[in-house]
């Protein structure tokens, strides 16, 4: 079992503080010749407290999945097991050392950024982040190589990968979201006046609302259709199966979907 240790930094609410910690002090060799390959593997954990109307974390990775959930109080736990491959097991020790997770923190604002050489990501390593933060705290995520999940973030989400899907559950007020290979999946527990934004190039888009939100669509694709189903709808202007405009119970906050290859959907949350 990886050595885990749980450290609360003492936060200044006036000052910054930036901490760059290496990982290779409780690095742990597992599947040693995993596919032929030695694997070295790390599990880095903090907590932090964020309370405010503008409490925001912030997490930047390279390759790795990122999953959030919301929970009630004022706690930010983070867990990131970070995995790195060599030829031999000496090797992937070496590369995981190279590895850094920078952190920045104040009494209203975390960003975790992951922090190695370039040529380690295309050589095996990879950082998995599992983070549970209050329902009242913004999100923002970025990653290249990876699946986005969040759950109960109430305050706004902000999502960004390049290949992977995203996905949100019981989602409030702002959602901006976007990938280039891969679907993105949202479902909206209430409805905010920053509206929710979705952009993908190929995937399709899939985005629930609650039966009487009150929303103003704007849809657009190339290769795929657009539907919207179980909502009080009514279009404005000329559709077509790639163009799709107009008002959801009378209309309101901003939905714009937009895709290139992939199929839109608009329908009622469960």
């Amino acid at each position: 079992m990886p050595h885990v240790r749980w450290i609360r930094p003492v936060v200044n609410a006036a000052l910054l503080a930036v901490a760059a910690l290496s990982l290779a002090a409780c690095d742990v060799v597992i599947n040693s010749m995993e596919g032929g390959r030695a694997k070295a593997e790390d599990v880095w954990t903090r907590s932090y407290t964020l309370s405010g109307p503008d409490a925001r974390i912030d997490v930047s990775n390279v390759n790795g999945k990122i999953e959030v959930e919301a929970t009630d109080g004022t706690a930010v736990e983070v867990k990131a097991v970070i995995s790195a491959r060599g030829g031999t097991e000496e090797d992937a020790r070496a590369s995981l050392k190279r590895v850094e997770i920078k952190e920045e923190v104040s009494a209203t604002h975390v960003r975790l950024e992951s922090k190695y050489p370039r040529e380690l990501g295309r050589n095996g390593v990879s950082i998995q982040y599992t983070l549970r933060v209050p329902k009242s705290v913004r999100v923002g995520l970025d990653t290249v190589n990876g699946t986005i999940a969040i759950v109960g973030v109430r305050a706004g989400v902000k999502a960004e990968t390049t290949n992977g899907n995203v996905e949100g559950r019981g989602l409030g007020n702002a959602v901006t979201a976007s990938t280039t290979n891969g679907s993105i999946k949202v479902q909206m527990a209430e409805m905010g006046g920053d509206g929710v934004s979705l952009e993908t190039t190929n995937g399709s888009i899939d985005l629930k609302l609650p039966e009487q939100a009150k929303a103003t669509l704007s849809a657009r694709c190339v290769n795929g259709g657009i539907g919207v189903s179980d909502l009080s709808f009514e279009k404005q202007g000329e559709s077509t199966r790639r163009k799709l405009d107009g008002t959801i119970n009378g209309g309101g906050a901003a939905v714009k979907l937009e895709t290139v290859n992939g199929s839109i959907r608009v329908g009622r949350a469960g």
